[in-house]
């Protein structure tokens, strides 16, 4: 709403009215024209400047504290005073990476009072439209081949963004805009009135008894024991690529046969390699380890020693149970890498390095493991978390219902299925 009142000789004032989170405030400008003009030529002039005045309230740059904000600077203000001192440098880098992917490019330069249900609702339809696409270099720029399996496939690239993805969006601004609601910014966040991208979650991949039985059988002739003993930590124990990376001979209870899980191995391109605690609460935990594994990482403690011997002026080595030739920490990635060249060498094609993890749930869980026992190995806070996650586990434990209700039935005389019963 825009008004024009004639406050003297050729002096106009001019006012817009905008709504804050304490209620409507008037934007007021008071502009001088040449008192010599009539009055509806002196009219037009204030009608112009009000033009002018209401694009710059729309495009956030004039109004009550707190109305300037275009989208672009409030995402600024929320990732360096709100996320950066309160979260961990992972999250602050996938909020960071979401904004500057998809969010600014599109909605930027929008004032942040001016976002609307409906405007915020064509951004979700034009992202379900957007195609995917990728940072990295084209094959033919790098100086080693990637591997089939880390090659982009036709079949995805140009594809729609998953649902997944929609819904990682969708929660980066929504939680920015909780934020600009909170701190009085907003009166109110719009995306609450536009809806969250549903679809089907991906089920966990994992391997069958069978195939992981052949993996272990495959990895018994690797030579390097450190990547051999990563890929055991991930099948064995359920452990995160960055809690492997992270392990240490001293984190061993060796005469207790348990690990102690308390430090994760963490990676951003704005931090490279850092230490931080796992991902959760309840990723600190002590578990016991398989007397085969305990039996593997003996084999390793001397293996490093020999490794230390041959190169003992190079040694750079402080115990990490996964380390590179000269003992230093290799980086965050490295193992999931080399197990996706081993896994696509041995007929394992597709399968990461996390698919190991859901593996180690998705076998405990298929042989009547209590569900808290094995939330607890996987680090999980809620069990619940547990079994929506590996619910597909549970098939045999619905067959073993069956043939619980099958001997029941054994035990009476049942008439043959084909014979009225009267």
């Amino acid at each position: 709403m825009g008004t024009i009142e004639k406050r003297g000789k050729g002096s106009w004032r001019i006012g817009i009215q905008v709504e804050t989170p304490s209620g409507w405030k008037w934007v007021r400008e008071t502009i001088h024209v040449d008192p010599l003009l009539s009055d509806s030529k002196q009219r037009k002039e204030a009608e112009k400047a009000l033009a002018r005045l209401q694009t710059e309230v729309d495009a956030g740059e004039k109004g009550p504290p707190g109305y300037h904000y275009t989208v672009r600077t409030w995402a600024e203000v929320w990732l360096e005073k709100e996320i950066k001192p309160n979260c961990s440098p992972v999250t602050y880098a996938n909020y960071k990476y979401l904004l500057n992917s998809r969010i600014l490019p599109m909605l930027g330069d929008v004032g942040l009072s001016r976002l609307t249900p409906v405007m915020l609702t064509e951004w979700v339809a034009q992202l379900r439209q957007a195609p995917r696409k990728s940072t990295r270099l084209p094959d033919d720029q790098l100086a080693h081949k990637r591997s089939p399996s880390k090659q982009l496939r036709d079949d995805i690239q140009g594809k729609p963004l998953s649902v997944k993805t929609l819904q990682n969006y969708y929660s980066c601004l929504d939680t920015m805009l909780d934020a600009a609601v909170r701190l009085d910014v907003l009166a109110s966040n719009p995306m609450e009135k536009v809806t969250r991208p549903t679809g089907r979650k991906k089920r966990a991949q994992f391997l069958s008894e069978e195939r992981a039985l052949e993996l272990l059988r495959c990895l018994k002739d690797e030579p390097n024991m450190c990547y051999r003993c990563a890929v055991l930590l991930a099948l064995c124990c359920g452990l995160r690529l960055g809690e492997v990376g992270e392990l240490k001979l001293s984190d061993v209870d060796w005469d207790r046969g348990t690990i102690d899980i308390s430090r994760a191995l963490k990676y951003t391109s704005i931090n490279g390699n850092f230490v931080d605690a796992p991902k959760t609460y309840a990723g600190e935990r002590i578990i016991t380890l398989p007397a085969g594994m305990m039996t593997v990482l003996h084999e390793t403690r001397e293996y490093q020693k020999e490794c230390q011997q041959l190169v003992p002026h190079l040694w750079k080595g402080e115990g990490w149970i996964v380390h590179a030739w000269d003992g230093s920490q290799l980086h965050h990635d490295t193992p999931s890498k080399w197990f996706r060249r081993f896994a696509d060498a041995h007929g394992f094609q597709g399968v990461t390095f996390h698919n190991l993890r859901h593996t180690h749930a998705t076998i405990l869980l298929a042989n009547n493991i209590d569900v808290v026992a094995v939330a607890h190995r996987m680090g999980h806070s809620d069990p619940s978390v547990t079994l929506r996650t590996y619910a597909h586990a549970l098939t045999r434990r619905d067959q073993d219902a069956a043939q619980t209700f099958d001997r029941l039935f054994g035990g009476v005389d049942l008439p043959p299925v084909d014979m009225p019963i009267k």
